[in-house]
Parts: structure tokens; sequence; C-alpha cells
């Protein structure tokens, strides 16, 4: 505002009215901050304080608190939809133009949409999934950070990168090493997308895994994979038994992942699909419950999950247990299992609408 100081000065002693030296700068802050024009509704109440504010404290006072009124404004800090509903009933509500490019712009790149993508968004003739196909490749195009972007939604839905933070002890037979196998989960999706053919079909229920073990010091990888020791490593996918593996769920990284220290996590498995995958919800634990397993070495993890099923548990854990049960199937480390303790592991379970 102070730098407007001179030109206020000028304008005034030209004989313009307020409206006309102080509208076009305020047009322009909106521009800068929230990348739009202000309606007439938005500009009257900024105008009025304006010339209050001036009137009672002196230029440039006035607009030195209009703008700083535009950038306080909730819109300058969190992206929401402002349109009316389509469909008012089902409460279904149809973005804009402006509001498909700042969301566009942020999944890719992580900024707002610059000039080229406004422009874009302005033409209403191009249909509006021509429009995001169109702008969607050219920012993958051009933008060298857009398909780790790409990468990043995949690491955050799924969880796997967390593999890393799991301790695990080293046993006999088997060198455990959690960077591979995340790595390992990185090219599978890149090479998904890379073919952007049903990503998540494909990545749910794929049977070809990488297994980069040469680029990873050769820890355990094919062993985690249920590979012989001596298996001849490969950059290209590697089918593995559709009795063994289908998709990202059974990959050892999300396994791991989503596991304990010293055991598997049915719980924990199972509230990921509840919540991420099927879009469910999950109360938070009652803070009177003392949410631990017993500690019976001789019993299996299914078996100690029996506390589980109480009455003030099993509202909850009915909607989880079900579903990560399934894949007791694996050990801790994402190894393919028959037996746990010396027991069949049992992998009975299933999805529950309730």
């Amino acid at each position: 505002a102070r730098n407007n100081e001179g030109h206020l000065k000028a304008s005034f002693e030209k004989g313009m009215k307020s409206r006309e030296v102080y509208q076009p700068l305020l047009i322009r802050q909106f521009q800068a901050v929230l990348r739009r024009t202000p309606t007439e509704k938005e500009l009257q109440p900024l105008l009025a304080m304006l010339e209050k504010v001036d009137g009672e404290l002196g230029r440039p006072r006035g607009l030195q608190a209009a703008y700083a009124a535009i950038i306080l404004q909730p819109e300058s800090l969190f992206r929401y939809e402002t349109e009316e509903p389509v469909n008012p009933k089902r409460g279904i509500v149809a973005l804009s133009h402006r509001e498909l490019a700042h969301s566009l712009a942020f999944a890719l790149t992580d900024l707002p949409p610059d000039n080229e993508v406004l422009k874009a968004f302005q033409q209403k003739e191009m249909p509006v999934k021509e429009l995001l196909r169109s702008e969607a490749q050219r920012l993958l195009n051009k933008d060298r950070n857009a398909k780790a972007r790409l990468l990043q939604f995949f690491q955050e839905y799924f969880d796997y990168e967390k593999a890393n933070d799991i301790f695990k002890d080293p046993i006999k037979g088997h060198r455990h090493w959690a960077p591979a196998l995340v790595d390992d989960f990185n090219r599978l999706v890149e090479h998904t997308l890379q073919k952007d053919k049903q990503v998540f079909k494909t990545l749910l229920t794929t049977q070809e895994y990488f297994i980069l073990v040469n680029s990873h010091r050769d820890y355990g990888s094919p062993l985690a994979y249920n590979l012989s020791p001596d298996w001849k490593s490969t950059t290209k996918p590697v089918r593995l038994p559709k009795q063994q593996r289908m998709g990202v769920l059974t990959h050892p990284a999300w396994l791991v992942a989503h596991s304990g220290n010293f055991d598997n996590d049915p719980i924990r498995r199972g509230k990921w699909i509840r919540y991420k995958l099927l879009g469910g919800t999950i109360p938070d634990i009652p803070i009177n419950v003392d949410a631990k397993l017993p500690d019976d070495k001789t019993m299996t993890l299914r078996e100690r999950m029996h506390v589980t099923r109480v009455d003030e548990c099993y509202k909850c854990h009915s909607k989880m247990n079900s579903l990560g049960l399934p894949f007791e199937r694996y050990d801790h480390y994402g190894r393919f299992r028959f037996e746990e303790l010396k027991k069949p592991v049992d992998t009975s379970g299933g999805i529950k609408r309730s």
C-alpha cells in the first residue's frame, strides 16, 4: 500500500473519485492473492471499510486494511467449493472451472495454477473431461515433479513406506531389508502408471511384481517373495504363483508396513481396508478400553484375538477383524506360509456390510 502513496496522491489531485482510484488496486490484489477477479458484492464492503479507515487514520491506512482483509480471507488459505449443488437433494456439487484448475494444479505440482492453466480453464465450450485430460497431460510433460507427485499419492494411499519404520529382529534363514521391499513397490506403481490402464484394478489384482535384488545389496528380497536363495534376478516383472500372491495387498512391503515389530496385525490391516479401500469408518478406541491382546506364546494370533469379541469391543472389531485375518496367510515379514506355531493357518474372513 505504501508503494501506491504517490499514485494515490496524484490520482486524487486530478480529481478522481475514491472508487475510481481504489477499485483497480483491489482487483489487482484479488488477482494476485486469490487468482481471480472479485465480484461486485465482494468489492462493496472492502471499499466501504477502506473509506472509513482513510477518514479516521488517513491515507494509505484504508488501502492497507483492505489488502490485509483480502489476504486474511479463508479462501487464501483453504480450497473449498462454492458452487450451488447440481442436485440439492443429493448434495452433489459440480466444481467450477476455476476450482478444477486449482485442484488439478495442486494434485500434480503442489502449487497454485499458473497463468497457462487458468487461461485454459476459461474455455467454457470445451468439455470438462477433455480439458482435464489435456491439461493433466501438459502438466505431466512440463513439470518434472508431477510424476513424483503421482507416486507420492500411492505411497500415502497404501501407506507402504511405513515398512521402513517397522523394526524386525533378524531371524535364521532370512535377512529382512525394508527399503528393498519399498523400492520394489515403487517400481510396480511406476510401471502400472506408465501403462495407464485401470491402474487401481491392476495394482489390486496383479500377479506381476518387481524384485530388484541387485540394487538392494541382496538383502532378502527373494526370500520375502518365497523365491529360492539362488533365484536369478531380473529387471523385468516377475509373475508369482496365483495361489500365493495377488495384488499389492499381498506385497511384502504392504504386509510389513501394516504389521508390528514381532507379529502380524490383522486389526490394523482390516482397519486400512475398511477405511481406505471400502470408504467406511471406524470409531476411535474408547478411553476406558485397554487395547491389548494376551501374550500367550502357545496361541496363534487369531486365537489371541478372542478378547476382541466381547460386546464392548466387537461392535468395532466386527468391521476390521474379518477383513484383516485372511492376510494371516503371510507372516510379519511378508512371507507366504501354511503354518503358525505348527498349526494350520486359518485365513477365513470376509466383507460384512454392517
